[in-house]
C-alpha cells in the first residue's frame, strides 16, 4: 500500500568522477549521503596533504564509511 525504496535497485554516481557505482564496494558519507568508488575515494585521499577521511561534499572529518 506503499513505496518502498530498495537499496539493490537504487543506482548511485560518484560524486568524483560522476560514472554510476555499478559494484557493491562504495563509500558513502554519513552527513551528507553521497557515494564515492573505492578507488575515487583513495585517489582524492592521496592527493591531499592530511590523510584522513574527509568527505568531498561536506568536508566532514570521519563521516565516510565503506560499504562492501
Amino acid at each position: 500500500m506503499g513505496n518502498t525504496v530498495s537499496m539493490h535497485n537504487q543506482v548511485d554516481e560518484c560524486i568524483i568522477c560522476w560514472d554510476s557505482i555499478e559494484t557493491q564496494t562504495k563509500v558513502t558519507c554519513t552527513r551528507c549521503n553521497i557515494s564515492l568508488h573505492t578507488y575515487c575515494e583513495e585517489t582524492y585521499r592521496n592527493i591531499r596533504t592530511r590523510h584522513y577521511c574527509k568527505c568531498p561534499h561536506c568536508q566532514g572529518i570521519g563521516t565516510l564509511s565503506m560499504w562492501s
